[in-house]
């Protein structure tokens, strides 16, 4: 046994100092190995000694772990007994770093990683990812409970979860594993899809599962994006083809008809008042008219109709289009309107935005057909970003800001996705044959003017089309009347202004009236927002403009929260209440000024002047 663990024979040493220099060949391990040995013989006969581990070069220069035993039988014979655990401590150690990379993996993993053992299946672990995963604060709330108790009672397909997961954990004890999808609920109660792989795994005889758990919201929000962009592309290249078609089709055609009408009132001309065949004519004239306008329909849906564009007020011009089309519409429709005021002009020609308004009003008295119903027309001003305005039926690249908007809502029957999908194709009708060409010229005519068209309909429930145009400040609107106007006032302030209301028309009216008078504008819909955007630029406000009456806090507690955060803030308040009254309410608590609704542009001059730095220009 010597032999084969160290392979020296009794040749090779003679002496057992022989083999401890060769075991030893240093002489200072060797020295002190032997006194360890030594000492353990000595203490043998008065208690037992521990065994202990030594590091022995073989024969063959290799190193051996060896573990000795002192020991004493009867008769008082004492001797070592040595064993050779090398293999058994190389094992160990494999051991253990399998199970630190392990641990190291099951850690760092981004993955949720839960390990459920037998006979309920609980959860009995979970790394870091799980419990921010599923929105857990600490492991003890996870153990002890099945990881489907994490999920909805039923599956998106109306199955139980339970039954489902029971099926499941059957499986992958028989088969070995099972990559799935799933629906997760996290502990605050947001679902949210997932891919899970349920793994069966061993380990000194006992069974366990883990489950790998990867939230794929993010990935399937990213093919979501990508499909409508892909959705939005195709559509973007239909509508510019079959746009390119029916301008082309729209100027041969007139030149047909041109030829059709002028020879037709020539012979007008050329016969006799008293002829059969003036009536003839007359009807060959009126029939070119109405293909005449069919053409211009066709040109404006390909955006090649000639516009004679001017400040436009769209209040006067849908109040006056709504009460000529009143005649017009279902008698079982009711017509209503909800045109705010003071809204700034666009350029736009008029006619073209009359046929814009018509076309939307008879589309959705279609819609309502014989049943009662609602026609809700509405004009107002909003502030669009590039992402809202990327999401319109047009999907081209328009500039961010003010835009102005005429909004026709109807309670019909509405439309399912794939006609949504087809209503702006020229000639493409659900109504009877001979219309299709109203919705094709409205976004024919939007484009021209540099807008956007955005439809929300679903069936049974209506439809709503918004039709949005840019507005135009005073300089595009004319330069002399902007001269007068800005001679008249010849005051002009610096800085910034955080502009606070609930109200989106409101909010972009003031904002417009504020860069008009030299301010930068930042706005917030509520104040919790508002109080957002001041702890992160506060340094850069120079005033916050609040209204009084919003949701969930209003003015006067956002001023309280403002002052909190920066005693010396500047806050005008606005309100439909008098301004003694607010100022009443506001006494000695530092507000810098109060202005009552509604306000002129001339009103707000005034108040802002004592509030920051001006210019004169």
């Amino acid at each position: 046994m010597f032999v084969k663990v160290f392979g020296y024979t009794l040749e090779d040493v003679p002496t057992g100092k022989d083999w401890l220099i060769r075991a030893y060949p240093d002489e200072g391990a060797r020295k002190s190995a032997l006194e360890i040995w030594l000492q353990d013989i000595r203490q043998m006969g008065e208690y037992q000694v521990r065994p202990r581990t030594f590091n022995v070069f073989c024969k063959d220069g290799s190193s051996k772990k060896i573990l000795f035993r002192p020991m004493t039988i009867k008769g008082g014979m004492q001797f070592i007994v040595y064993e050779d655990i090398t293999e058994r401590e190389r094992a160990e150690a494999a051991l253990r770093e399998s199970e630190e990379r392990y641990r190291t993996l099951f850690e760092n993993s981004l993955d949720a990683i839960v390990v459920m053992e037998p006979p309920d299946w609980n959860c009995s672990s979970a790394n870091r990812a799980a419990l921010d995963m599923f929105r857990i604060e600490g492991l003890q709330q996870l153990v002890s409970r099945p990881l489907w108790d994490l999920s909805p009672p039923t599956q998106p397909d109306g199955r139980e979860s339970s039954a489902v997961a029971e099926e499941i954990v059957k499986q992958v004890l028989e088969e070995g594993g099972r990559l799935f999808e799933w629906t997760h609920r996290r502990d605050d109660g947001d679902l949210f899809p997932a891919t899970v792989l349920l793994t069966r795994m061993e380990q000194d005889g006992e069974v366990f599962l883990q489950a790998t758990v990867r939230d794929v919201s993010d990935y399937l929000r990213g093919e979501e994006e990508r499909r409508l962009l892909e959705a939005q592309i195709q559509q973007t290249q239909k509508l510019e083809s079959l746009g390119v078609l029916a301008g082309g089709v729209a100027h041969d055609f007139n030149n047909i008809l041109m030829a059709v009408m002028g020879y037709a009132e020539l012979a007008m001309e050329m016969v006799s008042p008293q002829s059969a065949a003036r009536s003839s004519l007359r009807e060959i004239i009126t029939a070119a008219r109405r293909a005449a306008e069919l053409c211009r329909q066709m040109l404006a849906y390909s955006g090649q109709a000639s516009f004679s564009l001017e400040p436009t007020d769209l209040k006067e011009l849908v109040e006056e289009m709504a009460h000529l089309l009143k005649t017009s519409i279902s008698k079982k429709a009711i017509l209503n309107l909800n045109i705010e005021r003071g809204l700034p002009p666009v350029m736009a020609d008029p006619t073209q935005i009359r046929q814009i308004v018509m076309n939307l009003i008879i589309n959705a008295s279609d819609a309502i057909g014989d049943r009662s119903g609602v026609i809700h027309v509405a004009v107002g001003a909003s502030r669009c970003d590039e992402r809202y305005l990327k999401r319109t039926e047009l999907h081209e690249t328009l500039m961010p800001g003010l835009y102005v908007h005429i909004e026709v809502s109807d309670t019909g029957c509405g439309m399912d996705a794939q006609t949504r999908s087809r209503i702006f194709e020229p000639f493409f009708s659900t109504k009877f044959t001979g219309r299709g060409l109203g919705l094709a010229a409205v976004l024919g005519i939007v484009r021209a003017h540099k807008g956007a068209v955005k439809v929300y309909s679903e069936p049974g429930k209506g439809t709503r089309f918004r039709v949005l145009l840019p507005s135009i400040d005073g300089s595009e609107a004319g330069e002399a009347s902007s001269a007068v106007e800005h001679g008249r006032m010849g005051w002009m302030g610096e800085g910034t202004v955080l502009l606070v209301d609930d109200e989106e028309s409101l909010r972009a009216l003031g904002a417009r009236m504020f860069e008009r008078l030299g301010y930068s504008v930042l706005t917030a819909a509520d104040a919790r927002e508002a109080l957002d955007i001041y702890r992160e630029r506060g340094t850069e406000i120079d005033f916050v403009f609040l209204d009084l009456t919003m949701p969930h806090m209003d003015g006067a507690e956002a001023f309280a929260e403002l002052r909190r955060l920066n005693p010396d803030v500047r806050v005008m308040i606005a309100s439909g209440y008098s301004e003694e009254d607010v100022a009443a309410r506001f006494a000695g608590k530092g507000l810098a000024g109060v202005l009552q609704k509604p306000f002129t542009l001339e009103r707000l001059e005034e108040i802002l002047r004592g509030l920051a730095p001006s210019k004169v220009v």
